[in-house]
């Protein structure tokens, strides 16, 4: 199913709640908050075009979660993953937010 995740689905998501579900059992309300096509690292002969997801959230509520596997979860979009998620700088985000990134060649 991954494989035919795409910008288009989610872009109508932007700035609307989702959840990631990480392995140890953590649970993170956040809001998709960028979706960007990537086309000059999309890889030669691929089916769809590169895209990025950030989604953030308050860095209080985040704590030490830094990322890695998670599923991700939205109301009308369903279960999507598991997807490897990064922690990264919040550039661009309020003060004092965590962003989170997955990154689909």
């Amino acid at each position: 199913m991954l494989d035919t995740l795409s910008a288009g689905l989610f872009a109508p998501a932007l700035g609307e709640a989702f959840a990631l579900h990480g392995a140890e059992g953590e649970v993170l309300a956040t809001t998709l908050v960028r979706c960007n096509e990537r086309p000059t690292a999309t890889m030669a002969g691929s089916a769809r075009t590169a895209f990025s997801l950030v989604f953030a959230c308050p860095a209080e509520a985040a704590g030490s979660f830094a990322g890695g596997h998670c599923l991700i979860v939205h109301d009308r979009l369903g279960s999507i993953g598991p997807l490897y998620l990064e922690r990264i700088m919040p550039l661009g985000l309020a003060p004092n937010s965590a962003a989170f990134e997955a990154v689909f060649n």
